[in-house]
C-alpha cells in the first residue's frame, strides 16, 4: 500500500484532485482508499439515535451493518497515526489518500496550491513530493495542473514507495517503533511459524496477530 497526503489551503481543490486520482487510478484496477482530516468536531451519529446511545454507554467502538454498508464509528486518540490508522482500516487498498495532514511526519504530501506562498504553509517540505495549481509559476518541486490526472497518477505510483514489507507493532494502542533488524526479524519467524498451517495463502497480503492477556 501506498499513502499520500493532499494538502493545501482551504478551497484549493483538494477533494475535486482526489476524485480525479480515485477515477484515474480505478480505471487501471487499483483499489483507493480516503482518510480525510477534519480540524473541527462532526457528529456522524445523532443523540437519541442507538448507535449514539451505545457509545454514550461507554462502548469504544460502535459498528453499523447494512445491507450495502458497514459503518464503524470509533472514539478518536491523539495517539492515532494516519499510519496506524492506514494500516488498521485501510490494508486492502493499493493506494490511501489522507486529505489534510500537512503537519504530519514521513507522510508523503501533494501540496495544492493557489500562490507560490501557499508553500509557506508546510513546517517541514522534506515530505513534499509535487505541487498542484492552476497557474504556473517556478518551483524546485514537480508542477501539475489539476486536469493532469493521468501524469500525476503515474507519477505517484513510480515515485512513492509502498510501505510493504512493513511489520507494525502495537502495544495497548500505542505504536512501537521498529529497527530494519527486528522488523526483520519479526517478518521471518511469524511467516516460518505459519508455513506448516493448512488454509494459509502461499503469500499472503496482510498477517495480524493480536495477543491478549
Amino acid at each position: 500500500m501506498k499513502i499520500v497526503g493532499i494538502v493545501g489551503p482551504a478551497d484549493s481543490g483538494k477533494t475535486n484532485l482526489i476524485i480525479s486520482l480515485i477515477r484515474e487510478l480505478k480505471s487501471r484496477g487499483r483499489k483507493c482508499g480516503v482518510l480525510k482530516r477534519a480540524d473541527h468536531p462532526i457528529e456522524l451519529d445523532v443523540e437519541a439515535k442507538d448507535s449514539h446511545r451505545l457509545q454514550a454507554a461507554g462502548a469504544e467502538e460502535v459498528a453499523v451493518l447494512t445491507p450495502e454498508k458497514f459503518f464503524l464509528i470509533k472514539k478518536g486518540h491523539q495517539k492515532d497515526s494516519w499510519l496506524s490508522l492506514g494500516l488498521e482500516h485501510f490494508a486492502s487498498v493499493d493506494i490511501l489518500f489522507i486529505e489534510g495532514g500537512k503537519r504530519e511526519i514521513g507522510l508523503k504530501k501533494v501540496l495544492v496550491a493557489t500562490k507560490p506562498e501557499d508553500i509557506n504553509l508546510l513546517p517541514d517540505k522534506e515530505d513534499l513530493i509535487a505541487l498542484v495549481c492552476e497557474k504556473e509559476f517556478t518551483s524546485a518541486f514537480p508542477v501539475f495542473r489539476p486536469h493532469q490526472a493521468r501524469e500525476l497518477a503515474d507519477y505517484l505510483w513510480n515515485s512513492v514507495p509502498p510501505l510493504e514489507p512493513l511489520v507494525y507493532l502495537q502495544v495497548d494502542g500505542t505504536a512501537i517503533p521498529l529497527n530494519p533488524f527486528v522488523a526483520t526479524m519479526f517478518q521471518e519467524i511469524i511467516t516460518a511459524m505459519l508455513r506448516p498451517l493448512k488454509g494459509i495463502p502461499e503469500s499472503p497480503h496482510t498477517i495480524c496477530v493480536t495477543l491478549k492477556k
